[in-house]
């Protein structure tokens, strides 16, 4: 999948993997996320969830391989 811009990766994120939008953006008490989280950092902590992790009936996630191998 190609993002164009972070909005794109971290609503992906949210839906696919569980994850809360205000973890990825500057909130009223922390704002260094927004800094840390850049758009090339989200797409490829997006694309190493989707390598190495799967989510379980439960919601959770699962790891399935570690740095790309099988675990």
């Amino acid at each position: 999948m190609n993002f164009e811009n972070k909005m794109q990766v971290v609503n992906k994120l949210v839906s696919d993997y569980k994850m809360e939008k205000s973890s990825f953006y500057n909130t009223p008490t922390n704002k260094s996320r927004d800094k840390f989280w850049t758009f090339n950092r989200c797409v490829r902590y997006y694309y190493k969830l989707e390598r190495d992790f799967i989510v379980d009936e439960n919601g959770n996630l699962e790891r399935v391989k570690l740095n790309g191998m099988p675990y």
